[in-house]
């Protein structure tokens, strides 16, 4: 093995010291003016993993209480299937934006609504509302690549309610004649997913004295007075078998509206020969439920079922 002598390795080795410095003082002239561009390849921006539309409006007169917010899958292509989420009483669309974030990363399109509430309004201006928001979407699924065939339904509390009701009422025109929008003759809701909901008021009148007042002034008056109103407000008065199929969520420790309530429905469902699943969630109370991860899974579940998307 031939060996070098310790001058030339010292030589080139002082030789590489002087171009290095060189390099290293070239370097820093760059970084010290002001005009030079960066060396740094522009890097192409990542798609965003969810496209929000804020307040978007359902009807025409630009109420805070008919816009919507729609949750898209930014890197994801269409047609989205949908997920219309309607809060509670005395709430608003953002109340369940993490549901939004949260299926729109699924690749699910998302409707938030605002809708009319009481105290302020009376029935049936929110169920008005909550039908001509499902009508929007059926308008606007071509503007946003909508998959209307796959059309869900979720709602805490009063959104429950309303969210049972869009999915068991059979004519929903009386609901739509202030409505710019149409739904489709039949088939409009592929299944519902409702969070302690009141399902029958006349029985929830008699559990509850808060919820029987809570009831007479929603709908204008006691049962005694006008109980074809009391009927046509109450989800179970609609039950015919022909009903989507439903996933039901309610807390037993639920100090607002009984668990009753949903167990019942469930039972009225089944025996009409509809498609329910019942999941009552151990301790919670009435707001736990809807960010639980047992509710979270269970809807996922529930709604990768229906589409034949099973994990």
């Amino acid at each position: 093995m031939r060996k070098s002598s310790g001058l030339k390795f010292h030589s080139r080795l002082s030789h590489i010291k002087q171009a290095a410095a060189g390099l290293i003082f070239f370097i820093i002239g760059l970084a010290g003016c002001g005009t030079q561009e960066t060396l740094m390849p522009t890097q192409t921006p990542k798609p965003k993993e969810v496209e929000v539309f804020k307040d978007l409006s359902y009807l025409p007169d630009d109420a805070d209480e008919h816009m919507l917010d729609l949750y898209l899958p930014g890197s994801k292509d269409g047609p989205f299937p949908i997920l219309l989420i309607i809060h509670g009483g005395n709430g608003k669309k953002e109340d369940l934006a993490s549901w939004g974030y949260n299926f729109a990363r699924k690749g699910f399109a998302v409707v938030s609504i605002n809708h009319r509430q009481w105290p302020d309004h009376s029935y049936p201006d929110h169920v008005n509302d909550a039908f001509c928001a499902l009508a929007w979407i059926y308008t606007s699924q071509d503007t946003y690549n909508l998959d209307a065939n796959s059309v869900f339904v979720m709602g805490h509390s009063a959104g429950g309610t309303l969210a049972a009701l869009l999915g068991v009422i059979k004519d929903p025109s009386p609901f739509l004649e202030d409505c710019p929008h149409s739904l489709p003759e039949k088939e409009w809701v592929k299944g519902v997913i409702s969070f302690t909901g009141v399902f029958n008021y006349p029985s929830a009148a008699i559990d509850s004295h808060s919820l029987e007042e809570y009831i007479v002034d929603l709908l204008g008056g006691t049962r005694q007075e006008i109980p074809e109103v009391w009927d046509q407000a109450s989800a179970t008065s609609w039950i015919d078998g022909s009903e989507p199929p439903f996933l039901l969520i309610h807390g037993t420790e639920d100090q607002s509206i009984p668990p009753q309530q949903s167990l019942d429905f469930a039972d009225q469902l089944e025996a009409a020969g509809g498609d329910v699943e019942l999941l009552l969630i151990e301790g919670a109370n009435h707001g736990q439920i809807k960010g639980s991860v047992q509710s979270i899974d269970a809807v996922e579940k529930f709604i990768l079922n229906y589409l034949g998307q099973r994990k």
